[in-house]
């Protein structure tokens, strides 16, 4: 099998979804850690201007955002993983409604919390990290269709949930919706550990016991780290390496297979990706890049909450 390397940093939420899945399911992975800031060249050479952290890299076929690096991880691509699906057909579409809200709602909440001055704890080694990460994220937001919430707004919107999650948690099951941990299981995890890293907030976990210990068992699956990789490394595996055969398709009128696209974020980070477009369904998208570090790569975004537009 293909080794799965993660392009992640430590700080990085999103990046700890998935680092606990992995932890979950059983998964050995490659651990290519990057900036927290632009440039990171390497990770570039092989998704274009998507920059979006984590990517999975397989091979030569590159994964973005961590909803469709769920679905990847889940099994489907045969990968050996152990543990009940992420996907449970019981509770589907309540699990992928919550872990949406989560990823996008309560994100922008968990952004304000975590940045509050009694909060930070460690985030910034020295105030020059705290400038460069500042000036990086006001570029990363030029375009965004989305609203920071102010601190009282953002506080209130987390007592609530935390308060509606001990209730659900109260019965004693051991997760979300029931004996088995879901998606939405991991998406609320990496948003409270991003909350609590600074430590200024532990007060309101020791408020909701249920959510303490539910907060306890989730975080042992992040205990796994990964084995280092180079990021030479990991290019030369990119291009060593033949991308996987696309049954090509499109549902959009006018934007066939074979047409030069670019793949971005509808919401924030809206930065493109170009490449030849092979597959859009309602499920992913899918398209062919090349560049002289990797050869042929295809890059796969999940068709929820990105756009395809031809390039001009």
């Amino acid at each position: 099998m293909t080794e799965l390397i993660l392009h992640h940093y430590p700080e990085s939420p999103f990046s700890e979804k998935v680092r606990a899945i992995l932890g979950a399911k059983g998964l050995a992975w490659r651990s290519l850690q990057v900036s927290m800031v632009m440039p990171r060249p390497a990770t570039t050479a092989l998704t274009g201007g998507y920059r979006r952290i984590p990517v999975l890299q397989v091979g030569a076929d590159v994964y973005c955002d961590t909803a469709l690096l769920a679905a990847y991880l889940d099994g489907a691509a045969g990968l050996g993983g152990s543990g009940p699906t992420l996907f449970p057909a019981s509770n589907l579409l309540a699990a992928q409604t919550l872990a949406r809200w989560v990823d996008t709602e309560l994100f922008w909440a968990a952004v304000t919390l975590r940045f509050l001055p009694e909060n930070m704890g460690s985030f910034f080694a020295d105030p020059a990290a705290a400038q460069a990460f500042a000036e990086d994220r006001a570029n990363f937001a030029a375009g965004a269709q989305v609203r920071r919430p102010p601190v009282d707004e953002a506080q209130a919107r987390y007592a609530r949930f935390l308060a509606e999650m001990d209730t659900q948690l109260g019965d004693g099951r051991p997760y979300l919706f029931g004996a088995d941990w879901s998606i939405a299981d991991f998406a609320v995890y990496h948003m409270l550990w991003f909350i609590h890293a600074g430590g200024g907030m532990a007060d309101w976990l020791t408020r909701t016991l249920q959510v303490r210990a539910w907060m306890d068992r989730m975080r042992a699956f992040g205990q796994h780290p990964g084995e280092a990789i180079t990021a030479a490394d990991a290019l030369t595996i990119a291009s060593e390496a033949n991308p996987l055969t696309i049954e090509q398709m499109s549902d959009i009128p006018g934007i066939l297979p074979g047409t030069t696209v670019d793949v971005a974020p509808v919401d924030y980070g809206v930065m493109p990706s170009r490449g030849t477009l092979l597959r859009c369904d309602t499920q992913t998208i899918v398209i062919r890049r090349e560049h002289a570090l990797t050869g042929a790569v295809n890059v796969h975004f999940p068709r929820h909450g990105f756009g395809v537009a031809a390039s001009g």
